[in-house]
């Protein structure tokens, strides 16, 4: 859900995408831990870290980190409207995007611990149209992004920019969600067999909390997820509604600043329709610590990995050897993260209202920050000038620790170093700022090359979005 030319939104998607496959944390079990204090010097690290973040990348949002449910970092950064010169607090309202998917699973819980409905029935119990050639997807499906949906010619899966004020009226059944005869199309794939993120199976969703609750998605979650949870500025994004502290979205067009275009927001719905505070995320986070809104089993079924490392709304994973849940979101003019390491009762989340802000890298950094772990302060990669002829010491097939299943390329195009990941898909230049050292251009994605006394490559260090990973050259 990103206002980007069709090039570069398939190029970042690409890499955002392959990067979560290639790059996913490895099984280690997480460490146990008795206590954990946050260093003595974290407020000053985090300080100096985020004003490098601002010197070197503009950053324009608000940051929090928590540490057992009280704010051990709480700032706001950049402006939350250019043309008003308003700036940003830890009070100001972003769009969450796809944050908002956990909070939309949240409430199926809710209503299953009501006996309103069971993650295990068929999608086509509640909702009448739903097309019967995929009558075999259930809600668990829907939550953990493996029913196989197939995709549609639709502008719901995905340029949801294009939707404009002349758009007709937001979704309010199944059919709105494809074209005539589209309903006939098979399941892309078995549903349970495998995972495919899709926006889609949580717009579904939101229709279905309607449905079984009878109110509209926005009042539902204001009444029985907000409210009880003290979230009083979280709410859904409508157009005519005025909000106080609420963020304008930005985004870069040739090196300046850009209103980011326009989106009515009651579209994403479930899938992204949210826009909340960093002080709220927190109520959020001890909300979910607790039983306040739902019992320990439902809480359990947010947090259990279904496949390819995703719960209900949230990503399960190992990050510096500890358990870490997370998710992004990304919709015109914002970007969104929120983790947390429940075993040492870490929380972080950073809002942004600049659509090309790596939050990921933000939120992983102050991670390490927190618990002692290396970083790296942001700094300026510029492009340097090298014989295109060097690229050949660079070229060849790469592995994690070895292992031949996880693997990318780099090949030699002309003049220029290109990387596949996996061989022979994605593909995107990366530029040498030395002789060893490269970088992609738009993300953080930064490669460190070792050799041997030899002068042959033997391994390669990549830091992506903040973290860090060993790849061995193939001989």
């Amino acid at each position: 859900m990103v206002t980007r030319s069709p090039h570069i939104y398939r190029l970042v998607l690409a890499i955002t995408l392959s990067s979560l496959h290639v790059f996913a944390q490895t099984n280690d079990s997480p460490k146990v831990r008795l206590s954990f204090k946050l260093p003595p010097n974290f407020a000053e690290k985090t300080a100096k870290y985020m004003q490098e973040r601002v010197r070197v990348t503009g950053f324009s949002g608000a940051v929090l980190v928590a540490h057992d449910g009280r704010p051990v970092f709480r700032e706001g950064y950049g402006l939350a409207n250019h043309e008003l010169s308003v700036t940003n607090t830890p009070k100001t309202r972003f769009r969450l995007g796809s944050v908002t998917k956990q909070f939309t699973a949240a409430a199926i819980l809710l209503l299953e611990e009501r006996g309103k409905l069971k993650v295990a029935d068929p999608v086509n119990k509640y909702l009448s149209d739903w097309p019967k050639a995929w009558n075999k997807v259930t809600i668990h499906h829907l939550l953990s992004h493996t029913g196989g949906l197939p995709r549609l010619t639709t502008q719901v899966l995905l340029d949801v920019s294009g939707l404009s004020r002349g758009t007709p009226l937001p979704f309010r059944s199944i059919r709105d969600l494809y074209k005539p005869g589209e309903e006939l199309q098979q399941l892309d794939f078995k549903s349970g067999e495998k995972f495919a993120y899709n926006n889609q199976g949580y717009i579904v969703l939101g229709l279905l909390i309607e449905k079984v609750s009878g109110k509209p998605y926005c009042e539902f979650m204001r009444e029985q997820i907000f409210r009880p949870s003290g979230m009083t500025d979280t709410d859904c994004e409508e157009p005519r509604v005025v909000l106080k502290q609420r963020a304008s979205g930005y985004t870069g067009v040739d090196g300046t600043i850009a209103n980011a275009g326009y989106i009515d927001m009651r579209f994403p719905g479930g899938a992204g329709a949210i826009l909340s505070t960093v002080d709220d995320l927190l109520l959020w986070d001890r909300v979910l610590a607790s039983d306040r809104l739902l019992s320990a089993g439902a809480r359990d079924k947010l947090f259990t990995i279904v496949k390819s490392d995703y719960a209900y709304g949230w990503w399960v994973q190992t990050k510096f050897k500890r358990k870490v849940e997370w998710h992004r979101g990304t919709v015109s003019g914002f970007m969104a993260m929120i983790a947390r390491y429940p075993e040492e009762k870490l929380f972080i989340a950073v809002l942004s209202n600049f659509e090309r802000t790596q939050v990921r890298a933000i939120a992983t950094e102050l991670a390490a920050i927190a618990l002692g772990e290396e970083y790296e302060l942001p700094r300026e990669h510029k492009e340097i000038k090298i014989e295109p002829e060097t690229y050949d010491a660079y070229v060849g097939k790469y592995s994690k620790d070895g292992k031949p299943d996880d693997s990318f390329a780099l090949v030699r195009d002309g003049s220029k170093l290109m990387m596949q990941i996996p061989p022979g898909q994605t593909v995107f230049e990366i530029f040498p700022e030395s002789p060893v050292e490269f970088f992609s251009k738009g993300t953080e994605y930064y490669l460190t090359f070792a050799k041997n006394d030899e002068g042959k490559v033997t391994h390669v260090l990549i830091r992506n979005e903040g973290e860090e990973s060993r790849w061995i050259k193939s001989p």
